[in-house]
């Protein structure tokens, strides 16, 4: 999927979401198994972890849009200054969401 593809379809579950004002659903994060034993150094260990697991990435990401929620979380304890950063600059290019980075936590936001 391009850039743009995959920020469309994320908004477009949340905007769809929005729309259905009776929809009420809650859904816990799938992706902390994923984020809880990475340790990642370096800024293209960052940026390799964001490409291998893009599909999985998106997917959460669409999951969370569509229970009205606004950005996905990502906080990976033990990495990196560097790899955090690496991660964030790749999956701003590859989804073409607003991304950033707090502490160990990196955000992409949507709304």
């Amino acid at each position: 999927m391009t850039p743009a593809e995959i920020e469309a379809k994320v908004r477009g579950a949340h905007a769809e979401a929005l729309a259905n004002r009776f929809m009420q659903r809650r859904r816990s994060s799938r992706i902390d198994d994923l984020v809880r034993d990475a340790r990642l150094y370096g800024r293209e260990a960052g940026a390799d972890f964001a490409e291998t697991h893009l599909g999985r990435l998106v997917d959460e990401a669409v999951g969370v849009a569509g229970c009205k929620e606004g950005a996905l979380e990502l906080t990976l304890h033990g990495s990196g200054h560097a790899a955090l950063e690496g991660l964030a600059q790749t999956l701003r290019e590859l989804t073409g969401l607003e991304v950033e980075v707090v502490g160990t936590t990196v955000r992409l936001s949507w709304a």
